[in-house]
C-alpha cells in the first residue's frame, strides 16, 4: 500500500478536498485512502451512533470515486471505551462501510486514557476478532502502543507482549517507527517493528503531520521512507495544499512529475519547502541563505544578496494575492504571508549602512512592534541561549585551567 491516511487531529477534508486528494492518489501504484481523523466524533468519541446522512454520503462518495479510481479506501474506526457487549455495533459499522464501498476496515486503539498493559492488549484483540475475524480482507489495526518511544514512555512490554501472542496471523498491524513522530524510517525500524509486533508493520509515518505544533506546516520529501516491500500510510497536514503537496512528492517519486495546477505557481512552493522542511531543520539552500543573511548584518550584504531577497518577496507577493483562488489556500496564508513578512522586514534591514542601526531596527520590528514567537518560546530561548554561552564559558575557563 502507497497513499495517505487522513488520521490527524483537526478538522476533516471536505468532499471535493478528499475527491482531489483520490484522484491524484490513483496515480500511485497500490494507491490507499484511510479515513480516520481524530476529531471525526464518528469516527471516535461516538462511534457508536450512526452517521449524520449528509455526512455519510459525502464518505460513501469517496469511496465509490475510489473504488472507480482504483484507489484503495479503508474505513477507520476507533472504538473509544469500548465494553465486551458491544462487539455488534463494532461489526455492524464495519459492514456497513464495507457494503457502501469501502475496500477494507481499519480498528484504531491509540491514543486512549486507559493503562496500556497485557489485559488491555487481550481485551481489544478479543473485541475486533470476535467482531470482525470473518471479513476479508482483515482489518488493519493500530495497537495503543504504536512505535518505540510510547513503549519506553508508558512500559508497554506487557501489553506487546500480549498482543503478539493474540494478534491473527496476517492481520495487518500500524506503527510509526521510533518515535511518535520519527526522523528516520529505514529498514532497522521495521525489524524493530516485526519484534514487537510479531509480523512486518504498515507504516503510518507522521513525518509532516502537524497537528502538535499548529503554527507550523512541513514540506519535506518523504519518499526515502517508502521501503520497497513494506506497507506505506503518510499520515499528512490537514491544511490541504500541504497534504496536496505530499502526495505529489509521493508520485514524484515513482517517475510522474507533473505539476498539480491545484497548488498554483511551482517556485513560490519551492520557497515555502526550503523554509518548511521537515520538524528538526530547514532545507541545505535555505541553511545557505541564513548564513549569508546573517553575516550580512555586520557586513556590507552585497547586491547578489538584496536582488535574491528582492526576487523571493515578489513571488511570495503574487502567490499570497492569488491564495483565495486556491482550494484550502486560506489555511496555507498564515505561512506564506509570515515567510515574506520576515524576508521583507530583513531587506529593509540590509538596507541600513550600520551594523548597530541594523540590530536595533531588527529587535523593533521582530520583538517590539510585532512580536512572533510565543512568550513561553521567548523565555525557552533566552534559557537555552544562557545555558550555551554557560557551558562555552565552563569550557573556556576549564581549558585555562
Amino acid at each position: 500500500m502507497r497513499g495517505l491516511v487522513e488520521g490527524f487531529y483537526g478538522k476533516p477534508y471536505s468532499k471535493l478536498q478528499r475527491d482531489i486528494l483520490l484522484r491524484y492518489i490513483s496515480k500511485m501504484h497500490e494507491g490507499t485512502y484511510m479515513y480516520a481523523p481524530k476529531n471525526d466524533v464518528f469516527h471516535r468519541l461516538r462511534w457508536r451512533d450512526e452517521y449524520p446522512a449528509e455526512l455519510w454520503n459525502e464518505l460513501t462518495s469517496g469511496m465509490t470515486l475510489a473504488r472507480s479510481l482504483g484507489v484503495r479506501f479503508i474505513f477507520g474506526i476507533s472504538p473509544w471505551g469500548f465494553r465486551s457487549d458491544e462487539v455488534s455495533l463494532l461489526r455492524k459499522k464495519a459492514l456497513t462501510a464495507m457494503g457502501a464501498g469501502a475496500a477494507g476496515v481499519a480498528v484504531l486503539f491509540d491514543d486512549i486514557p486507559q493503562q496500556a498493559d497485557a489485559s488491555l492488549a487481550r481485551r481489544q484483540l478479543q473485541f475486533v476478532t470476535e467482531a470482525l475475524d470473518d471479513i476479508s480482507p482483515p482489518p488493519l489495526l493500530c495497537p495503543s502502543i504504536y512505535c518505540s518511544e510510547l513503549l519506553d514512555i508508558l512500559r508497554g512490554e506487557e501489553y506487546l507482549e500480549a498482543w503478539r501472542e493474540n494478534s491473527p496471523s496476517g492481520w495487518p498491524v500500524l506503527w510509526t517507527g521510533d518515535m511518535v513522530v520519527s526522523s528516520e524510517i529505514d529498514r532497522s525500524d521495521v525489524e524493530t517493528a516485526r519484534s514487537h509486533l510479531g509480523a512486518l508493520p504498515v507504516i503510518w509515518d507522521n513525518l509532516l503531520a502537524d497537528d502538535y505544533c499548529l503554527r507550523r506546516i512541513f514540506l519535506g520529501d518523504p519518499s526515502s521512507r517508502m521501503i520497497d516491500g513494506i506497507d506505506y500510510l503518510l499520515n499528512p497536514s490537514e491544511i490541504f495544499p500541504v497534504a496536496l503537496h505530499a502526495v505529489h512528492r509521493m508520485i514524484a517519486s515513482e517517475g510522474s512529475s507533473e505539476w498539480p495546477v491545484e497548488l498554483g505557481d511551482a517556485e513560490a512552493w519551492t520557497l515555502l519547502e526550503g523554509f518548511h522542511n521537515v520538524p528538526w531543520q530547514a532545507g541545505d539552500w535555505v541553511a545557505s541563505l541564513l548564513e549569508d543573511m546573517e553575516k550580512a548584518v555586520s557586513d556590507d550584504p552585497g547586491s547578489a544578496l538584496l536582488k535574491r531577497l528582492d526576487s523571493m518577496i515578489c513571488v511570495l507577493g503574487d502567490f499570497n494575492e492569488n491564495l483565495g483562488e486556491m482550494e484550502g489556500g486560506f489555511g496555507l496564508m498564515p505561512y506564506s504571508v509570515d515567510l515574506g513578512k520576515f524576508l521583507w522586514w530583513w531587506r529593509k534591514i540590509l538596507e541600513l549602512k550600520e551594523p548597530g542601526a541594523r540590530m536595533k531596527e531588527l529587535d523593533r520590528l521582530v520583538l517590539r512592534r510585532l512580536p512572533y514567537e510565543h512568550p513561553i518560546a521567548l523565555m525557552t530561548c533566552r534559557i537555552l541561549d544562557n545555558m550555551t554561552n554557560g557551558a562555552a564559558d565552563l569550557e573556556e575557563g576549564s581549558n585555562e585551567g
